[in-house]
């Protein structure tokens, strides 16, 4: 019994070492891992459009204001064109010797309004109302408006320095000037240089200010404080 019973055992031995082999060659030995969840993304939150206010419309109160004359500053040299290209229609001589702006009545618009004097004529024209007036003046006398000297953005930043902000109102009447202050033909109060002046009526705390700005250095002068 002993004698058969040792190949028996052999065979086992065997049978179950190459079962063992073969669980480990194909992988069977072990269950596969559990799969691991992938991490959540957070969701973002939603974006909030961030508006950028419009920029308030030129004449938006219907007459000018301080704030205006920044766009005036961009629009008057094709202002003043149009306004050249009418008085040549006039006469082929008019000359620009002064220049008014002002709004347009129910449009957010600049109404420009340029002063010509015509030698031949011995007149001056409106170039926007295209009203003449004749004057008998020496045209000598009559200086020309430099264009060449005419910057309405160191006008606003010189009003700015004054203490005048942007929603100032000026004068519906006067709207905003510029002549040249001559010996022949003065524009401004005594003591203002002679050069390029920018007039401007502002209405503020019931009170009305004209003031002469000039060009020669920026500095401002008025009537009411000479007493």
């Amino acid at each position: 019994m002993v004698r058969h019973a040792a190949p028996r055992l052999l065979r086992y031995a065997i049978l179950a070492a190459v079962t063992l082999l073969l669980v480990a060659c194909s992988g069977l030995g072990a269950p596969p891992p559990a799969p691991t969840a992938a991490p959540e993304t957070p969701t973002p939150p939603p974006t909030v459009p961030v508006e950028t206010p419009l920029p308030e419309p030129r004449c938006a109160v219907g007459r000018l204001t301080v704030g205006d004359i920044a766009s005036v500053a961009v629009e008057w040299s094709a202002g003043v064109q149009g306004a050249l290209e009418r008085a040549r229609e006039w006469r082929g001589d008019a000359r620009l010797v002064g220049l008014q702006v002002g709004c347009q009545p129910l449009e957010s618009a600049f109404r420009w309004e340029g002063t010509f004097y015509s030698d031949t004529a011995q007149a001056f024209f409106a170039s926007d109302t295209r009203q003449t007036t004749p004057a008998e003046v020496d045209p000598a006398a009559v200086p020309n408006l430099p264009l060449e000297r005419i910057d309405f953005g160191e006008l606003h930043r010189a009003l700015a320095r004054a203490g005048y902000g942007d929603r100032s109102l000026l004068s519906p009447t006067s709207g905003l000037t510029v002549r040249l202050n001559a010996p022949t033909d003065p524009f401004g109060p005594p003591g203002t240089p002679a050069d390029v002046v920018y007039h401007v009526a502002i209405d503020e705390r019931g009170e009305t200010r004209d003031l002469f700005v000039s060009a020669a250095n920026w500095t401002i002068h008025s009537y009411q404080d000479r007493g």
